[in-house]
């Protein structure tokens, strides 16, 4: 286009059109500016919580298993059944120790890959529960707790039975680890129209208001040390919560006194909709009702 030949009126138009592309590069280039910063800055974060999370799995697996291999080495030489005993307690300490600490770091991963696909099991609350307070006798034993499971729902609890012992294993470990000695710790599971709510309450240091939401976060601590015996990686809640939310639910907490409560709601699913099996405990069987009957 051959400005000299406009006239002062498509002049002005020109003059506008190209201003108004130049206006445009310059957005574009800011957005993509912007981008490319955030980019950047996720990039420098994820680069750090891997350096966390290397420190953090170096300080937790380090200890236990040289501990264990010590352990294994003094088994190996006792020939005193009561020092035997006393050995196989620790072992199992630090193996529990590793246990569940590895189950969070692969459900981690799974959140992370965004492999959490629901398999919908029909699930007894007490089987569960009772299987939690197993793997717990030993810090409930030490401590003194007394762990109690309230059910006031009548409705059957199906859900993923995985999911939903993740979400009770994190939940009981906090508040046995949290609570202080001698207290009670009560698992209440109630339902309504909606779906299931499953609450934890414990008795003890409680979390500080600034930090409700913080503690969902991955590597996250706040404790002072007072009733907690161990650091951890810092993962369950935030595992529980990427559970809660694989199953479309919340999960909070409130604090008042010395309770805490931390607040679990799964919606209900359609049974029409899904296949069920049936799980003991957490653990499943692939197979239906009517297929268990004929076994």
């Amino acid at each position: 286009m051959d400005i000299a030949t406009l006239d002062d009126s498509a002049l002005l138009r020109e003059i506008e059109r190209r201003f108004q592309e130049k206006q445009s590069s310059i957005e574009e280039m800011e957005f993509l500016t912007k981008k490319l910063l955030e980019m950047n800055e996720k990039s420098k974060q994820a680069q750090e919580v891997k350096s966390q999370f290397l420190s953090l799995v170096k300080n937790e697996f380090n200890n236990p298993v040289s501990s264990l291999l010590s352990v294994a080495d003094i088994l190996q030489r006792t020939q005193s059944l009561d020092k035997a005993r006393a050995m196989g307690e620790l072992l199992k300490r630090d193996l529990l120790k590793m246990d569940f600490s590895l189950r969070n770091v692969f459900a981690a991963s799974e959140i992370e890959a965004g492999e959490i696909a629901n398999d919908y099991n029909h699930i007894d609350i007490e089987e569960l529960l009772e299987e939690m307070k197993t793997y717990f006798a030993l810090l409930i034993a030490d401590k003194g707790l007394h762990v109690s499971l309230e059910d006031h729902c009548t409705k059957p609890l199906i859900s993923d039975s995985h999911k939903m012992h993740l979400i009770l294993l994190n939940l009981l470990s906090n508040a046995c680890e949290f609570s202080y000695a001698n207290k009670p710790v009560t698992v209440r599971f109630t339902c309504n129209d909606k779906g299931y709510t499953l609450v934890v309450e414990n008795f003890g240091e409680g979390i500080s208001e600034d930090h409700t939401k913080e503690i969902y976060n991955r590597f996250v601590h706040f404790e002072t040390g007072n009733t907690r015996t161990s650091a951890g990686l810092g993962l369950g809640l935030s595992v529980a919560r990427g559970m809660c939310e694989a199953l479309d639910g919340t999960i909070d907490n409130t604090h008042s006194g010395d309770a805490t409560q931390f607040i679990v709601f799964i919606p209900y699913v359609s049974e029409e909709d899904i296949s069920i099996s049936k799980a003991h405990g957490s653990n499943e069987f692939m197979f239906d009702e009517d297929e268990m009957m004929e076994f």
